[in-house]
């Protein structure tokens, strides 16, 4: 009988979670920080991983 991963029941973030509109624009948000607002959805995401490329030191 094969074995199948397990994963999580609640992980802390789903990526497509991360985001959310307003009549401001599109926002990100991660544990540590809210940003926006961005005009499109686009800008949000790329900025949302620029931010978290940058924090966790892979990006200086």
């Amino acid at each position: 009988m094969p074995h199948k991963p397990r994963t999580p029941d609640k992980p802390l973030f789903k990526p497509q979670d991360r985001y959310y509109v307003n009549e401001l624009g599109w926002w990100f948000y991660t544990v540590d920080k809210i940003g926006g607002p961005f005009k499109t959805k686009a800008d949000c995401v790329n900025a949302c991983r620029l931010y978290i490329q940058r924090r966790d030191g892979l990006l200086t």
